[in-house]
């Protein structure tokens, strides 16, 4: 299972167009059989082609084997990612530059197994800017998800984005994402 997010340079109609032109190349490499590092390695190429257009964007995967839980996050620029187990929240973090700048694309790599009842959060970084204050906005945002009760996904997604929305006084200053799936176990 996938999760992908992309957030592109600057705000609004253009950020929106990019992201999601980055969004849909990569469900087309994946979809056509390519793996997950070539398919990464080809929006990056083409991105840089239209380098002149100021066309980097973040990308954020999430890949889940929903046979063992063993879940890998690819994150290149992108924001950090939060795993929700309970009443702890483990965070994924990288220090990477968008795709589209270097021909040769730098990801990081991370690994942890999810289980049932675990919910996985990506965001972007309008998101953990809306949040920052005295602490740093992505400690903020953990504690503000470690208190969280909420078991429904799209609750969790719709909690997080209105708190993001009201510290930033109803007018963000940067596009505002946030993708939430949680984990259950088949029952047979």
């Amino acid at each position: 299972y996938t999760l992908v997010l992309s957030d592109g340079m600057g705000s609004g109609y253009e950020a929106s167009s990019q992201s999601k032109a980055v969004v849909d190349m990569l469900e087309s490499f994946l979809e056509s059989g390519f793996d997950k590092d070539m398919a990464v390695d080809l929006v990056n190429s083409v991105l840089v082609l239209k380098s002149s257009d100021d066309t980097t964007c973040t990308i954020d995967m999430t890949v889940i084997d929903l046979f063992n839980g063993r879940t890998e996050f690819v994150k290149i620029g992108a924001a950090p990612t939060y795993i929700k187990k309970g009443d702890k929240v483990d965070i994924i973090r990288a220090a990477t530059l968008p795709a589209g700048i270097l021909p040769g694309i730098d990801a990081e790599l991370a690994h942890r197994v999810v289980e049932a009842g675990d919910m996985v959060i990506m965001v972007t970084d309008g998101v953990i800017d809306s949040f920052a204050g005295d602490d740093p906005g992505d400690r903020q945002l953990m504690r503000f998800i470690q208190q969280m009760e909420i078991m429904n996904p799209q609750q969790v997604a719709d909690s997080i984005l209105a708190e993001a929305n009201s510290r930033c006084g109803g007018k963000p200053c940067d596009d505002l994402t946030v993708l939430a799936a949680k984990v259950w176990r088949k029952l047979k």
